[in-house]
Order: structure tokens, then sequence, then C-alpha cells
């Protein structure tokens, strides 16, 4: 077994045992041709935040009994909490979370598929055959966006999101104007980003522009959240105004430096999509649990509007299992938080409320009770569909999240 140094790892720590236990049970599998590490183990840039990418080289004759047992493998080398898999071009992807809890995603591949261009690093970790020489025929290629690719998505997406926000206010929809105005917190930290560190922007991971901004970049990108009213959204009070204050000066920068102009006026509305099945939404709210922990890598690196948009994204979510909870297989409409009963209104507004306060602290108080109604929602909504409700991963992760300080101690 080969692993490059990783200094933000202990030498005893979980995830070089959980490697160690890996490789111990995938190397006696003779169905298994080679195991690599890939992305920030590989690279030498993992910490106690990270998750650890493995890929799995299984003979095409063995693929299919291989994935049958794959939940068995995955116990023997570690307790599972909960996980899911799909697959992606011609591969099976099992994004699992181990007790500790760990997040892992195994990529099961053919020996025949490893010329294929690669886009992450790799290290080998068994590979009698020398599969990895074929590897390293392809040299590694990050995807990377020219700072125009970049500019380009927020000239889309921010007039898009300034019309979701305005139509939010006036319709008085607390959910779609929270989710509207991460999206446009998170367009402010990118061309921040774009202007501090571009090629830390071209990749578009968290981890890389954590090293370019700080929760002091941060903290004056949050300041729109403390405009709202105390009855948020509130069509006589609320304005979109405050976020495009923040927006203006980054985009302008941006645009005298690159040549791009990104519009700041709102965008009409586009159809709103099909409804989904009950099914789809409860499946859908699991496998979010699966991965709540990133949200404790973006707030430990100091990424609070990446926290923001991804606690959005689940008090969205929140609502559609909610809708679920309440009105059991009837298809989930778009504007389903807008067709709550009255007490699940509620408890989604309140959840909301701290991110009034603006700051850090907001983000962190309402990523807290988010999650708690996001639970709760998704408890009721399983024992309505008859679907087991992933009990101990929720409350593994919760801890986690707790004791990573993402969560907060709330008594309102």
């Amino acid at each position: 077994m080969s692993l490059p140094a990783n200094p933000g790892l202990a030498p005893d720590g979980l995830h070089l045992r959980f490697v160690e236990s890996a490789h111990r049970v995938l190397s006696r599998d003779p169905r298994i041709k080679a195991l690599w590490a890939g992305g920030s183990l590989a690279n030498g840039t993992a910490d106690r935040w990270s998750d650890v990418d493995l890929r799995l080289a299984v003979a095409d004759d063995d693929r299919r009994d291989f994935m049958a047992g794959i939940e068995d493998t995955l116990h023997a080398i570690c307790p599972v909490l909960g996980w899911r898999m799909r697959s992606m071009h011609g591969d099976d992807l099992v994004v699992v979370t181990f007790e500790g809890p760990l997040r892992a995603d195994f990529v099961v591949t053919s020996p025949d598929s490893v010329e294929r261009q690669r886009y992450e690093p790799v290290a080998p970790l068994f590979d009698p055959q020398g599969l990895g020489a074929r590897l390293q025929r392809i040299p590694y290629a990050p995807t990377r966006r020219s700072p125009r690719d970049l500019l380009e998505r927020e000239a889309t997406q921010v007039p898009a999101e300034a019309g979701r926000l305005q139509r939010a206010i006036e319709q008085s929809s607390i959910v779609a104007a929270m989710q509207a105005q991460a999206n446009l917190l998170e367009s402010a930290q990118r061309l921040l980003l774009l202007l501090r560190d571009p090629l830390a922007a071209g990749l578009l991971g968290p981890k890389h522009a954590a090293d370019a901004l700080t929760t002091a970049d941060i903290e004056p990108l949050l300041a729109p959240l403390a405009a709202w009213s105390d009855n948020w959204p509130e069509p006589a009070v609320d304005s979109i105004e405050p976020t495009l204050a923040v927006l203006r000066p980054l985009a302008a920068k941006a645009e005298a430096r690159y040549g791009l102009a990104v519009p700041m006026h709102p965008a009409p509305p586009v159809p709103d999509p099909d409804p989904r099945s009950a099914a789809q939404v409860v499946e859908a709210g699991c496998f979010l649990l699966v991965h709540a922990m990133v949200g404790a890598t973006y707030d430990n690196r100091g990424m609070y509007t990446g926290l923001l948009w991804g606690y959005a994204g689940a008090a969205r979510l929140a609502t559609e299992v909610a809708h679920v909870a309440s009105r059991g297989n009837a298809p989930v409409p778009a504007d389903a938080p807008d067709r709550l009963p009255s007490e699940d209104a509620e408890v989604i507004a309140r959840a909301l409320q701290p991110l009034r306060q603006g700051g850090v602290m907001g983000v962190r108080l309402a990523a807290t009770r988010i999650a708690a109604a996001y639970s709760h929602f998704l408890e009721r909504a399983c024992a309505r569909l008859d679907v087991e409700y992933p009990a101990r991963l929720d409350r593994a992760v919760s801890d986690y999240l707790l004791r990573e300080g993402v969560f907060v101690g709330d008594t309102d």
C-alpha cells in the first residue's frame, strides 16, 4: 500500500485506519484486480474533514456478482451507517457513510476502462497486474474553467436568481426567497474568488477556495441577510437591492479585468418543473443525509456562503418531505413549500429566522434549526410511505456536526 504524506491527517486517525481496513479486505478478494486512492488522499491534501475516494477495478465477468454483495463488503471494511449506489459513465458509484462518521466514495470500474481521461490524482494501494502503468499513460488533467467561462455562468445565474428572489418576495414565499438569496450570495463568493485567485475559482471546489478566502472575506457577503424585515419576505418592506449592492462592485471589477458583464437586472420566470413522485422526494431526502457532512467541510474552511447554500437546499427539500408527510403519495409540485399546512410552514419559517441576524452566527443557527426540521419531516414522510428511516445515520451525522461546530446550541 502506497499513499503520499497527508500532513493534515493524524497517523493513527480515522481516515488512514479506514484505508488500511479497506486495503486488507479488498486485496483479499480475487475479483478485484486493482485498488487506488483518489482525490485529496492521493494528492496529499486530505485533512480530517475530507472524504475518502477509492477506485476499484473489478473483472467484467465478476462485476455483477461483486455489486450484488457490495453491502457485505462495505460492512467488512467498517460498520455502515448508510449508503447509496448509482451508475456513472459505465462505472458504479457507491456513496457510503461509515461509523466515525466518515464518508467514502467507491468507484467500481472495469480494468479496460482505466485508460479513460482522468480528472483526479490516483495513488496505488493494490495493483498486482500493473494496471496503474496504463493509468499513467493519460496524465492527470483536472477540470478547470477559465475566468470567461466562470463569468458567463454568473451572467446567466445572477439575473435568473434575482428574478426568482423578486418574485418570492412578491409572493411571500419564504423558502424560495431563502434559496434565491443563498444562490446570489454564492455568486458573490465566486466573483470575489475569481478576483482573488482565478486558479482556485476555476477548480470550483470549496477546498481550493478555502486557501483564498477567509471568514473575514465572507462576513461582508452575508450582510444582506440582516436587511430582511421581521416578517420576511414582506413585499412592502423587503427588497433585492441589498443583495445587488454586494454583487455590483464585484461584477464591475470582474468586467473591468476580464471584459464580460454580469447583468444585475432580474430575469423573467422560467416554467416550473414537473411534479415529482413522493417516493422520489423521500429517496432524495434519505440520500442527502449521506452527504450531510459536506456542510462541516464548508463551515470549518470558512465557506459560510457555501454552508448557507447547502442548508437552503436542505430547507427546500425539508418542505417537500413535509408535503409528503401530510399528503402521502400525492405528487410533489414545484410550489410545495407554499402548500404546507400552517403548522409545518411555521416550523420552516421559525427555522429560517436567524438568517435575519446576518453574519456567520445567523447562518449557523439557521443550519441547526433547518437540520432539526429536516429530520422531523423526513421521519414523518418515511413513516407515511412505509420506508425505513435512517435513524442511526441521522443521529451520527448530527452528532458529528455538533462536535465540529457547524451546529450550535439554540434554546429558542
